[in-house]
């Protein structure tokens, strides 16, 4: 294989293809991209860690085809302080790789290519086309809510669902629900998929501010995101994903409008005297006289703040964990927001003022008695 390509262009491959690379495993190929070069010019460069392959293809100058395993850790590291703009890998019988850039030269061993494992094949049996930037906006305005233990594996995953008239995309570890709902005159068939946040992750970094369609293909143990130059092939969670819309509650007793801006600042104003974010001291919400009462007492001090909303004739105090509050707030774009409570014991569910495009859950923490 020899090949003469831009530094920056393969610099960018090699970033997006490494997120898809194993750190450590018994499988040193895992730990490798695979390079394929071919007469047409085309390089292509993957990374497979089993679990999720992602796939980038690459113009450049291609004097002899062929294939290679390198590593990615080392590859990366030399192609990212390369002196010049352009860079020649020249790969031998032996998969010994000369990489030279301006007056930079270096060797390195690589592996053979047919000791890298082959990317699930993932048939057109389902598929649909989505806008880049929103399927990013869905991802990253629900991926905090995923459980980050293996519990239930289930919800280490967003589900995503597909209906005829739009996308539905939720997040939930039994403490919050994280809902976006986008409508599309596109008459879909329908599908639900569970996908590991560490996919909907990658592929979310990978698609940048593209509003470029992706094309979006399924079976029931895959799934393939394909866009511009690239291909993420995730396996899917099998299972049943929890009913989310029998955790929505069906009714409430206080129902109240609030500025999304000054709740996220309270929010972030109260968390400052939380220091240690395991001992999970409560926020307290006060709602009584048209005011929201924030305030928290920890080891380090305490902190008290008030918003005014338009309700009246309400009475309730109830905590939360004030994380499952600033992230929810934190990916909130309308002005306002309405906040439903029913009791200290039950969720606060919040949504926008008009509209179904967002639902936030939180369950609360039990305050103890004063």
């Amino acid at each position: 294989m020899k090949i003469l390509c831009e530094c920056d262009r393969l610099n960018e491959a090699i970033s997006a293809v490494s997120r898809a690379v194993s750190g450590h495993s018994s499988l040193g190929v895992l730990e490798g991209i695979y390079f394929r070069a071919e007469a047409d010019g085309t390089v292509t460069l993957i990374g497979n860690d089993l679990e999720i392959g992602i796939e980038a293809k690459i113009q450049a100058s291609v004097s002899e085809p062929g294939e290679v395993v390198l590593n990615a850790k080392l590859i990366g590291s030399i192609i990212r302080t390369l002196p010049a703009d352009q860079v020649s890998i020249e790969v031998n019988e032996k998969n010994l790789a000369l990489i030279r850039s301006g007056a930079s030269r270096f060797e390195i061993a690589g592996l053979p290519a047919s000791e890298f494992p082959d990317l699930p094949l993932v048939e057109s049996e389902y598929s649909i086309g989505i806008p880049g930037n929103l399927l990013k906006e869905m991802i990253s305005r629900t991926i905090f809510a995923v459980a980050v233990t293996d519990n239930n594996p289930i919800l280490t995953g967003c589900l995503l669902e597909i209906e005829k008239t739009g996308l539905t995309m939720v997040a939930l570890d039994g403490y919050r629900l994280a809902l976006r709902r986008a409508a599309m005159e596109n008459d879909f068939e329908e599908k639900r998929m569970v996908i590991p946040a560490k996919s909907l992750s990658e592929l979310a970094r990978i698609l940048g501010d593209t509003e470029e369609e992706v094309r979006v293909n399924a079976t029931s143990r895959h799934a393939i995101f394909m866009f511009s130059n690239y291909r993420l092939v995730t396996r899917l969670i099998e299972g049943n994903y929890i009913n989310y819309r029998s955790v929505i509650p069906a009714d409430y007793d206080i129902e109240l409008l609030c500025p999304s801006h000054k709740m996220a600042e309270s929010l972030q104003r109260v968390s400052l005297i939380i220091l240690n974010d395991v001992v999970k001291s409560p926020v307290k919400f006060r709602i009584e006289d048209g005011n929201i009462n924030i305030s928290c007492a920890t080891s380090a001090g305490s902190v008290d703040d008030n918003i005014p909303v338009n309700i009246k004739d309400a009475a309730l105090e109830i905590g939360f964990y004030h994380r499952y509050l600033t992230e929810a707030f934190r990916v909130i774009d309308t002005e306002e927001v309405c906040m439903r409570f029913k009791a200290a014991t039950s969720p606060l569910v919040i949504l926008p003022p008009e509209g179904d495009d967002f639902l936030y859950l939180v369950l609360p923490l039990r305050l103890r008695a004063e």
